[in-house]
């Protein structure tokens, strides 16, 4: 099986962003979720992850601007990557 490694620039920050299908998202988000259990948990789950997966598709700087596609970067790739979902 073969995977496909697509990166994506913020144009503001120029931070590079891999990435994530729906499913790895999804895993990260119940884990994060998990952590801040309490009264109510399965509630906010389902309420916030609409805004969670809304905030993959940007950068972490709060930039509005398009991400751009990454087609070939110079150098090694040993950076911290954030995750992105795009659909």
């Amino acid at each position: 099986m073969s995977h496909t490694i697509r990166l994506w620039q913020c144009q503001a920050c120029r931070r590079v962003l891999l990435e994530q299908d729906e499913c790895s998202a999804r895993e990260r988000y119940d884990a994060m979720v998990a952590e801040a259990a309490g009264p109510g948990a399965e509630f906010v789950r389902e309420a916030a992850w609409p805004a969670y997966r809304a905030s993959l598709r940007r950068c972490r700087c709060g930039s509005k601007r398009r991400l751009r596609r990454v087609e070939s970067m110079p150098g090694q790739l040993a950076l911290h990557l954030d995750g992105v979902v795009l659909q």
